[in-house]
């Protein structure tokens, strides 16, 4: 008997909800499979052998229920993560599909990274959130209700949290791991000579963007100090073969003009939608005040995020999803074109151009003319 899997979000009626119900429990299958780093426990076994949840586990671990261990193998041969061997003599042993592959630890992907953020207990917390929001019952945000009281960016600051702070960079990856080629053919960057890319992490998008136009002088790899401290390589631009004169990490603050560096162009990647519309003005005029010395007349800023589209467009499913995620972490939101267009108007920006990419980000391209 053959099954074909549904989405809830094609569906109707009670088999709406219960898809729900079952894909959350799937979700914790997914997560358990990574956060147990189960996938570099199978990696290397033999592919007509594969390995069994007992022979997964260590001599230090004979506590291990090895029968629930042995479920969620099961469970995640139907989320795709693996599959059992079928030459064997019983159905417990067990291979890694090429998704299961992209959840070891050193896949270049960061997907094992992303699956532990947002399916972790801090985002599951965070989003119980949404309920106090509603009613008016959070003194601040659903992040700061979760992390007793403070904002996401303080809280990766501390010295307790950097394990949650190379997971949150290793999800910057993986974002931009999985748009990249799509944004990064979208829109001619080549036109440019330097280019920023703003709160870039371990400038994976950057790097991307470089390796395609190889006409680009230099970027710039621009974030809070301890973003730049915690990239401790530059593999994203060496495995590209882009040499380092054409590529700088630089620390500063967005909200300080005096550290952000001149240049033809400024990406804006997951930035904007973090903050409300007051704190999103400012960082778009110190971007403007950066460059007030600068003789060239045209400064040019690239605004990626998830553009909620008014003709109910098919990516809007995953901005409207990533709207509530805003909302709950940081009383930030994804907004439509026009939105971002009266943004840019208070920072003296002009809106050129929308780039319908999406991939399911899009694109906005906007310039300041002196």
């Amino acid at each position: 008997m053959t099954f074909t899997p549904t989405s809830s979000l094609t569906i109707d009626g009670l088999p709406k909800f219960s898809s729900m119900g079952y894909h959350r429990l799937l979700d914790r299958a997914t997560y358990t499979f990574a956060e147990l780093g189960l996938a570099d426990r199978l990696v290397n076994a033999l592919p007509n052998q594969g390995l069994t949840a007992h022979e997964l586990i260590s001599n230090e671990e004979i506590q291990w229920n090895t029968d629930i261990l042995h479920r969620i193998l099961c469970a995640c041969t139907d989320v795709g993560l693996v599959e059992q061997v079928k030459n064997t003599i019983d159905d417990k042993h067990f291979l890694l599909t090429s998704s299961g592959l992209m959840l070891s630890s050193d896949h270049p992907s960061h997907a094992r990274d992303y699956v532990r953020y947002y399916l972790g207990p801090m985002s599951s917390n965070i989003g119980y959130q949404l309920i106090k929001l509603v009613r008016g019952q959070c003194k601040g945000t659903g992040f700061a209700e979760a992390s007793r009281g403070l904002d996401l960016y303080t809280y990766l600051k501390q010295q307790e949290n950097q394990d949650y702070l190379r997971l949150y960079n290793g999800v910057m990856t993986c974002l931009s791991t999985y748009t990249g080629d799509k944004l990064v053919t979208g829109v001619d960057f080549g036109r440019f000579e330097t280019l920023v890319d703003l709160g870039g992490s371990r400038g994976t998008f950057l790097a991307e963007i470089l390796q395609h136009y190889q006409n680009i002088r230099r970027g710039f790899i621009f974030d809070l100090s301890q973003y730049i401290a915690e990239v401790k390589s530059a593999d994203e631009f060496e495995s590209r073969q882009i040499t380092s004169s054409r590529y700088t990490f630089i620390a500063g603050n967005m909200t300080d003009s005096s550290t952000i560096p001149q240049a033809d162009a400024y990406i804006l990647k997951y930035i904007l939608h973090l903050f409300n519309d007051e704190i999103c003005v400012n960082l778009l005029s110190s971007i403007r005040k950066a460059n007030e010395q600068r003789t060239d007349t045209l400064l040019t800023i690239f605004i990626v995020e998830h553009i909620i589209f008014s003709d109910g467009t098919v990516s809007n499913w995953q901005a409207h999803g990533f709207d509530i995620g805003m909302a709950a972490y940081g009383g930030a939101r994804e907004r439509t074109e026009q939105e971002y267009q009266v943004l840019l108007e208070k920072a003296g920006f002009q809106l050129k151009k929308l780039y319908p990419i999406q991939a399911p980000d899009s694109i906005i391209e906007a310039i300041f003319i002196k």
